[in-house]
């Protein structure tokens, strides 16, 4: 197990796309996957950073996920579009996904666009943000796209996948506020880090084979819904917007030998059609300021906006290297030797 290592970003951006190409992506597809994965990685997110290399090249060498794959419009309207992604990358697809509904929703109020037969795009955050880029509130969900099963409340069976539901709103002298959560107690992604890491896992993260909850990632096969009933109720429906409604298929309705299809949804929100958007990043940052003015329980350091945790990490990142846990980069070590690329770190 290898030490943690504190890497700069820009290295990470490198080595993550030349492994990406090595695996048969352009370089234009390989600079998107690894700008996600990177970002994810500077926000803390290592659930959903570099270490998605591993699954990633798997699944194109499974054709899961399909390098070069033509990504068409099957749906349009006025504030309406329907991609199909054929399999594409998921960053790739998702960012053609978030920039048309910015597009649909500048023209008018506001945009939803579908994605079909998507694969994993990295944080629903980053999309969301994306929009809130371009002075729009976004909105982004999905039904999956990794490999972790949710149980449906009161049952050892898996109805779900542990899709996330994400909201970005712009702010001025603020970061924008971002609420970015899985419909699961955690993100599988955690499980793996805490297994790389030989560390414990809550007991109300997930179940063993015997559908008892336990505290070791290597054990945990399904993921328990957050909050009980309140985290299955939005799983359901996550699972009819991002699954039934795009045209993908929910989790509850797959049948064995389905290959898994992930449909996805992107929503913008034009501010200025409402109100001016100075006004509405004025009275943003006015929020946050009565947020971080609201006396801190005992043992806080305060109160802090949603997302303002990973701003800071972000931003201690950028300056200082990003710092992996122990073990975290030993099997995507493994993978990028195996595509003949050296690690970063070695």
């Amino acid at each position: 197990m290898t030490d943690s290592p504190r890497m700069d970003h820009q290295t990470m951006l490198t080595f993550a796309a030349d492994v990406m190409g090595a695996a048969g992506c352009s370089a234009e597809e390989a600079a998107s996957v690894a700008d996600v994965l990177v970002e994810a990685d500077l926000r803390g997110l290592f659930s959903h950073g570099v270490m998605r290399l591993t699954l990633y090249t798997d699944w194109i060498r499974e054709g899961r996920m399909r390098p070069g794959a033509e990504i068409r419009e099957v749906v349009s309207g006025p504030a309406v579009a329907v991609l199909d992604a054929d399999g594409a990358p998921g960053p790739v697809s998702a960012a053609r996904g978030v920039d048309r509904a910015v597009e649909l929703a500048l023209a008018g109020a506001a945009a939803f666009v579908f994605v079909k037969n998507g694969t994993h795009f990295g944080p629903a955050a980053h999309w969301a943000l994306r929009a809130a880029e371009r002075d729009c509130i976004g909105f982004c969900s999905s039904n999956g796209g990794g490999v972790a099963g949710v149980l449906a409340f009161g049952s050892r069976d898996v109805a779900l996948t542990n899709g996330p539901i994400a909201w970005a709103l712009p702010g001025g002298r603020h970061p924008a506020l971002v609420a970015d959560m899985a419909v699961g107690a955690a993100a599988m992604g955690k499980v793996r880090v805490a297994r790389a890491a030989g560390m414990s896992i809550p007991d109300d993260w997930g179940v063993d084979a015997a559908g008892r909850p336990t505290t070791d990632p290597n054990a945990l096969v399904d993921l328990l819904p957050f909050a009980g009933p309140k985290g299955y109720g939005l799983g359901i429906v996550t699972e009819t917007l991002a699954g039934i409604l795009a045209g993908a298929v929910a989790r509850v309705n797959r049948k064995p030998d389905d290959p898994q299809p992930v449909g996805q949804v992107f929503g913008a929100i034009n501010i200025a059609a409402f109100r001016p958007v100075a006004e509405f990043r004025a009275d943003v940052d006015d929020a946050i300021d009565r947020l971080h003015a609201i006396p801190p329980a005992e043992g806080s350091d305060g109160v802090l906006a949603p997302g303002e945790p990973e701003w800071r990490r972000r931003e201690q990142s950028l300056a200082d290297g990003i710092e992996y846990p122990d073990g975290l980069l030993d099997d995507v070590a493994v993978t990028a030797r195996g595509l003949g690329v050296a690690p970063a770190w070695s």
